[in-house]
Order: structure tokens, then C-alpha cells, then sequence
């Protein structure tokens, strides 16, 4: 499947502060981090011709696309309305069909929390739509917990098999100074499974931490790109795919050898690009609990069913293993800012450009980053870049 190849790169990234809450607005956090991108690209306000907002915000929940153009003087086009799950291959596309020449994406959160603690206690009946899970509990956390259930009791895992995930995230984030976690230091197996349940078996540090933030992400023109003030970094293959309804149906089998969503867009970005697995340096891969970054591996493809607790373990995805992942310290320590998808893009792209000082994963040249949700059989989008 043809995928026009290095006709869009990524030139420039920004990342606000990152914490457990912001005296911020989100718009505010949106319009520091889109500035911040242009000016690391070397581009101005007045170079952008169009906008990909992840997703709505408290200051413009209606329509954001449009909120946003015209901020930008009414320029701006708007590709795929949201960017949710990988507005960098729907911006990558527009750019390579000439629609665009500078297509920035982005998003911002402050102020509201995600999850069912986000919410008031209703005083009358809940009023949901018909397979709602909410109102049963059936939100993030016990959804995945359900998911880590069965999948240990199929393989074998244990608490401590999922620990190791998180102990290689929070070490990658000691190395960030930019993370929220890093400063508390080193986490070990045991400190994961002593730490208080949530939902069984996701212990408090399987899960991700719950934050605010923004960033943006500027992807451009291969004319515009060679001119810009860093390396770009060329998108070379994206698919994004879709199997089921979030947080309410599995499908069974839960875990079937041809998987579903992340296989599908894997599948379709690794073919477009003309890589194989082993040809990518460094991976961004969605880390909301632990049990969802072992199942991303499997179902990218980079080990077989059953086997992403082994391949953690052994170290392929810390760094100096064979594929250095969440090098950043992911959605466990770095930042889960609400829509932090394009966070994983933001990693990989730096590590490309040589930019991440300790952490960095010395001659990276190929990377991959997955954005996805409700589970890897819900949403999925993957993105492959590589730098000349």
C-alpha cells in the first residue's frame, strides 16, 4: 500500500509544563504550546495553513476546529476535525495531497480530571445512553484490570511480570527533567506491587498518572521542511484502525493471534514505510496501564502472543535494549495530560533529532509511535518516522 513518503516531516515540537494541576486554562496551555512549535521550526503564526486540534477543550467545546482557524486569522483549514488518535499522519496526508503547506496539531488540558472522580455523585438516576458502562463501573481502570485478568490467567503473568514495565518507565523518567515523576526517584517490583489496588490486579503504579499539560507538533511541506531550522523528521508510513465500541464490548476471543486495532494500523504504517520490525531504534507506545504496553508489543508485532511480559523483561525496551520504548517515561511517569497521544510522537521525533541529552538512544534513525484507546482492539493509530 504506496504512502508518500518523505513529502511531510515534522519540524517542530513543544511541550508546556506538565503537572498534577495547572492555575492554567487549556487554551492558554494550546496557544503557548503552538508558539513554542512554530518558533522551534523557525516558522511563524502567518506560515500556517492548518490545524489539527486533538479534540475539543472546556474554552471551545463545540466545533474546535473552527475556534481554532480563527485564532489563526481564518486561514487555517481543518484535516480530519480531531486529531484523536494520530492527527500527525491525518496532517502528513493533507500536506502530501497539497492541501496544505504547515499543518499544526496540538491540545492542552488544566483544570478537570479524567475518570468517573471527575464527575459529581448524580442526586437523581443516571441518564446514559443504552450500553453505557459507566454507571457499573465499567470506565478506564476496571475496564483494563478486567482485560490484565484474563490476560494473566491465559499467559501465565504475574503482578509482578506487569511490575517490570513500570520500573523501566519511571527509570526513563528519572533521566527527564521534564517529567512529572522522575524526581521522586527509582522505582523497584516491589514498590509496584505494594502499592495500594486500584482496580485487581492494576496496582497504583500500573496505572497512569492524571495531569495537565499541552503540546503541539508542526508537520510540513518537504519545501518548507528543508528550510526549517532542525533536521526534519520524515513521515514514512501511518495507519490509523478501528474494531469495536470503547469500554463496553469484547469481542471474543479477548486475545485472537491476528489481533485488532494495533495490528490493523501497524500492519498498514510498516508496509507503507517499507521497514520491518527490527529496523526501528526507538518506540513511543501508549503505556496507560502496564498491561497495555505488553500488549502493544505483541500486537505490533515486535514479539508473539503471550510473550510482552518476556520481552520487557529482558530488556529490550529499556535503554541500551534492542528497542529503548517511552523513553520519556510514558503516560506511568512522564505525563497523561488527558489526550497525551501525541506525546509519543513528540519522544520519538526528539530521540530522531538527537535532542534528549541522558536519555537519548544513541544513532536513532528509524522510530515508531502508537496512539490508541479502549484497549488495543478499540482505536489505534501508528505513525513511522526516520531522519536522512
Amino acid at each position: 500500500m504506496a504512502f508518500p513518503k518523505r513529502q511531510a516531516a515534522i519540524v517542530g515540537t513543544y511541550t508546556t509544563q506538565q503537572a498534577r494541576s495547572l492555575e492554567r486554562t487549556s487554551a492558554s496551555l494550546e496557544v503557548e504550546a503552538i508558539k513554542g512549535a512554530l518558533v522551534d521550526a523557525g516558522l511563524t503564526p502567518g506560515d500556517v495553513d492548518g490545524v489539527v486540534p486533538m479534540a475539543a477543550s472546556a474554552e471551545a467545546p463545540h466545533r474546535p476546529e473552527m475556534y481554532w482557524a480563527a485564532q489563526f486569522g481564518g486561514r487555517p483549514m481543518s484535516y480530519g476535525e480531531l486529531g484523536y488518535p494520530n492527527g500527525v499522519t491525518k496532517a502528513a496526508l493533507a500536506i502530501s495531497a497539497g492541501l496544505a503547506n504547515v499543518v499544526v496539531v496540538f491540545w492542552g488540558k488544566a483544570g478537570w480530571k479524567i475518570g468517573p472522580g471527575s464527575k459529581p455523585v448524580p442526586e437523581n438516576a443516571p441518564r446514559a445512553f443504552d450500553w453505557a458502562g459507566d454507571v457499573h463501573g465499567a470506565y478506564m481502570t476496571p475496564w483494563y484490570a478486567m482485560w490484565a485478568q484474563r490476560y494473566m490467567h491465559e499467559f501465565g503473568v504475574t503482578s509482578e511480570d506487569l511490575a517490570e514495565v513500570a520500573v523501566t518507565h519511571r527509570y526513563h523518567a528519572t533521566l527527564n527533567p521534564d517529567s512529572v515523576m522522575g524526581p521522586r526517584g527509582s522505582l523497584t517490583v516491589e514498590d509496584v506491587v505494594g502499592s495500594r489496588m486500584v482496580a485487581s490486579p492494576l496496582h497504583l503504579f500500573d496505572c497512569a498518572i492524571d495531569t495537565d499539560g499541552g503540546y503541539a507538533i508542526v508537520v510540513a511541506s518537504a519545501e518548507v521542511a528543508r528550510g526549517c531550522r532542525g533536521k526534519p523528521v520524515w513521515v514514512i508510513g501511518g495507519g490509523q484502525a478501528t474494531h469495536t465500541d470503547g469500554y463496553v464490548t469484547v469481542d471474543p476471543p479477548w486475545f485472537p493471534d491476528g489481533g485488532h486495532s494495533v495490528r490493523r494500523s501497524g500492519d498498514i504504517a510498516f508496509g507503507q514505510a517499507g521497514v520491518t520490525r527490527d529496523d526501528i531504534d526507538v518506540a513511543g507506545l501508549y503505556d496507560c496501564f502496564t498491561i497495555t504496553l505488553i500488549r502493544d508489543l505483541e500486537e505490533l508485532g515486535f514479539c508473539k502472543l503471550g510473550e510482552g511480559a518476556s520481552y520487557v523483561k529482558e530488556g529490550h525496551t529499556r535503554l541500551g535494549g534492542s528497542m529503548p520504548a517511552n523513553t520519556d517515561g510514558g503516560l506511568l511517569s512522564n505525563t497523561h495530560c488527558g489526550l497525551p497521544h501525541g506525546l509519543f510522537t513528540i519522544e520519538v521525533a526528539r530521540q530522531l533529532r538527537g535532542e534528549c541529552g541522558q536519555r537519548q538512544v544513541p544513532g536513532a534513525k528509524i522510530g515508531v509511535s502508537l496512539a490508541q484507546g479502549a484497549a488495543v482492539h478499540g482505536y489505534a493509530g501508528t505513525l513511522i518516522m526516520a531522519v536522512d
